[in-house]
């Protein structure tokens, strides 16, 4: 159903049109669709991000980015469970939407469900840990113009809309009209993108969108911090992620996890399960395939051979290794090399 919204719901504030590098930028659209994490992660504009992919099977992840004015608005839909984490573009609030999801996720430690929105403020860093089938839309708002539209709808409201701290924030019923809203927006800029080229839109969207956020954001309830014991497992699980990204060569093995974190296999594999929802046999090897796939696509394949690359990450087993490679990817990891 088309989604009509007022033409002025709030003033849009009265700062100068800057794009988050500083350039003046009125308005731009672009949809791109990436068959890599990698190239999905780099599609979004500005922002300084990792993606390693958690979960087997060929990935596809499509971007619709807007921006209006000091606004980013993006919609990302990935087919596979991502880790992520990163930054936003310096000077950015960031409000996060999902519009669907296939199970759970995480975002910076909390649980992260269809009733929930997420939140960081500028300068933050996040993690984010999607599930398979996630359709998640992103605002990135520069500060200045957020913090004048937002005391402008709060008044003596809420102090949730002005925090810095990464939060998650549960809104069973509030998050009904944003998303129609945000439905509605992008089906119509796929369809007719030139409409950007009205101020009059460009305002009103503006308007109508910060609206709704804020409405959204005065009705939810933060979900608490998780307990001390769960924080102490994603430490482990960091700690660990730590030393196998600063040993990607060595081939780290499950004992040698256990040597340098001084702890039991069966600690390791609980905490893997419960705070990335796999075990960490899983997780080294999906480490290494990124490794692996990464390196065949920024290699020359007239000088490159499929079984060397393996190699030097670990995999000694080549018909192993493609049918893994495959499972994870989609494809073969001969495909990955030829492919321009």
């Amino acid at each position: 159903m088309p989604y009509s919204e007022p033409l002025s719901r709030l003033p849009l504030p009265k700062t100068p049109i800057h794009s988050a590098g500083g350039l003046e930028r009125e308005h731009s659209y672009q949809k791109l669709i990436a068959g890599d994490v990698d190239e999905h992660a780099a599609n979004l504009g500005k922002w300084d991000q990792n993606y390693d992919q958690i979960s087997p099977g060929s990935f596809q992840g499509t971007l619709s980015e807007v921006w209006i004015g000091d606004m980013q608005i993006f919609r990302e839909v990935t087919t596979q469970a991502v880790v992520e984490q990163g930054q936003a573009w310096a000077g950015a609030r960031l409000f996060g939407v999902p519009m669907a999801m296939n199970g759970g996720g995480t975002f910076c430690d909390r649980p992260l469900h269809a009733d929930s929105m997420f939140h960081f403020g500028p300068g933050s860093e996040f993690s984010l840990q999607s599930p398979k089938e996630f359709d998640v839309v992103g605002i990135a708002i520069r500060e200045d113009a957020y913090q004048q539209v937002a005391a402008s709808l709060a008044g003596a409201g809420s102090k949730r809309l002005f925090s810095d701290d990464p939060a998650v924030m549960r809104c069973p019923s509030g998050l009904t009209e944003l998303r129609l809203f945000l439905d509605s927006l992008f089906e119509v800029l796929d369809g007719s993108p030139e409409m950007l080229s009205h101020p009059t839109v460009q305002k009103t969207v503006h308007s109508a969108l910060m609206g709704h956020l804020c409405d959204s954001i005065q009705e939810a309830s933060d979900v608490p911090a998780p307990l001390a014991t769960y924080q102490a497992r994603k430490a482990l699980v960091e700690e660990a992620r730590t030393y196998v990204l600063t040993h990607l060569y060595d081939t780290v093995t499950i004992a040698d996890l256990c040597t340098a974190l001084t702890t039991s296999r069966r600690t390791i594999q609980y905490c893997f399960q419960e705070v990335l929802n796999t075990n960490p046999i899983q997780y080294l090897r999906a480490i290494r395939l990124n490794s692996v796939r990464r390196e065949l696509r920024s290699a020359n394949p007239a000088t490159t051979q499929v079984q060397d690359v393996a190699a030097r990450w670990g995999f000694w087993h080549l018909s192993h290794f493609a049918s893994d490679y495959r499972a994870m990817f989609g494809e073969l990891p001969s495909d990955t090399l030829r492919r321009e």
